[in-house]
């Protein structure tokens, strides 16, 4: 009897294992025998599954967030108010402070060598938009500019961890902005 091989699984597990290794290595370093090797599988196997680096690489980015959108939708489960979603948000970043440090390691790495060309933009730009817009619907909100706001203050408050790993705590730094955002929720702007 044949083996039969779940190959949606197989490709989930070498997505997800090549996560750490592109965090460690960064993108241009990297090679898809290199992945193969690390991986402990063939590289002909990759090729059944990637067309090549630069596909493996979207398929990833894809993977890691669908992932975290789903999550993150499992962290706010039962969270009812704006306040509640903020700070569950919020915790989930915190909770996973080394993992979306890592995300950010990658996708910067990448941009660095490749994004220049604007076909490849364009599919990193498609990725923000799947967060912005998996956020707006976590989030319970319809309001564009704010959404933008939430992300960019993710994306900030990593960063300024990246770069000051022994300044304040996520938490510590994500209080003012928090207050900030669940206020405008509540409240909408006065002003």
């Amino acid at each position: 009897m044949p083996k039969l091989i779940d190959h949606d699984q197989v490709r989930e597990e070498l997505l997800d294992n090549c996560f750490e290794l592109f965090a460690r290595e960064g993108y241009a370093s990297l090679t898809m025998r290199r992945i193969a090797d690390d991986l402990d599988v063939s590289t002909g196997t990759l090729y059944h599954y990637f067309s090549g680096k630069e596909d493996l690489f979207f398929q990833l980015v894809e993977f890691t967030i669908s992932h975290d959108l789903f999550d993150a939708e499992d962290a706010l489960r039962g969270a009812v108010t704006p306040k509640q979603r903020i700070e569950n948000l919020f915790r989930f970043i915190q909770e996973r402070e080394s993992y979306f440090l890592n995300q950010y390691f990658i996708w910067i790495d990448y941009c660095r060598h490749e994004a220049v060309d604007s076909r490849k933009d364009r599919r990193l730009e498609e990725a923000m938009e799947q967060y912005k817009e998996g956020i707006s619907r976590i989030l319970d909100t319809r309001d564009p500019q704010l959404t933008e706001f939430i992300l960019v203050t993710i994306n900030g408050l990593i960063i300024q961890r990246l770069l000051h790993r022994r300044g304040p705590s996520l938490e510590a730094l994500s209080r003012l902005p928090r207050r900030l955002i669940i206020r405008y929720m509540e409240q909408g702007f006065q002003g």
